[in-house]
């Protein structure tokens, strides 16, 4: 009896935490979208951009606390609720998201760079995104066609992310200031890549609903 309920609780224990990881990706990609609503002609805005750097510069750490714990569950467990690789691997992805929301306002801080419309377009996408994969990590172990509807929204916005980022690219080398270029278009890198792990984690996810039908 034992046995199984040291079972369980490590089944909760892995739910739980990739659930947390989720939650808090939404929670810093939406500071993100936050940062990218301060203009130059705000009041304060360095103030309330360096404040918004500290409040996800937490959020990122929570995220790190979070995957640290769940692999050490992964490596002191002999059984887990779902394939061990693909419990690592989505728990990887989805802190890779947090890190390029943590990234993307930093270098904008270090730059002096204020978000224009395609940055801001792209981060609403991201945001949508992030919160399509929370609802698919929040329901995996219950709705598995509510998951599948999340993850194919999630891999709608990656596409759309996309083109709008070749939109912002297209309009970024008309321009004249080369350094100018040069470091905003580390920017958009940043949000192009966020939009390939929503991508990677949605595949991840429908792998495991393959997996666990």
């Amino acid at each position: 009896m034992k046995l199984w309920e040291a079972l369980f609780k490590k089944a909760d224990a892995f739910q739980n935490l990739i659930e947390k990881q989720a939650e808090l990706t939404v929670e810093g990609v939406n500071l993100l979208y936050e940062f990218m609503g301060i203009s130059e002609d705000a009041q304060n805005p360095d103030v309330l951009r360096h404040n918004l750097r500290i409040q996800l510069k937490k959020v990122e750490s929570e995220g790190d606390k979070a995957r640290r714990e769940l692999i050490g569950e992964l490596n002191r467990s002999l059984i887990t609720p779902l394939d061990r690789q693909d419990l690592f691997n989505l728990s990887n992805v989805i802190d890779n998201i947090l890190d390029y929301a943590l990234s993307t306002v930093e270098e904008m801080l270090v730059y002096k760079l204020y978000p224009n419309y395609y940055l801001r377009k792209m981060i609403e996408k991201v945001s949508r995104g992030a919160n399509h994969i929370n609802y698919a990590v929040q329901q995996l172990f219950k709705d598995k066609q509510l998951v599948n509807n999340n993850i194919i929204a999630s891999k709608v916005m990656e596409n759309e992310i996309e083109e709008t980022y070749r939109e912002a690219l297209a309009d970024l080398f008309e321009k004249s200031d080369f350094h100018y270029i040069f470091k905003m278009r580390e920017v958009y890198r940043h949000i192009s890549n966020s939009g390939d792990r929503l991508a990677e984690a949605a595949e991840i996810i429908g792998n495991i609903l393959i997996k666990e039908v």
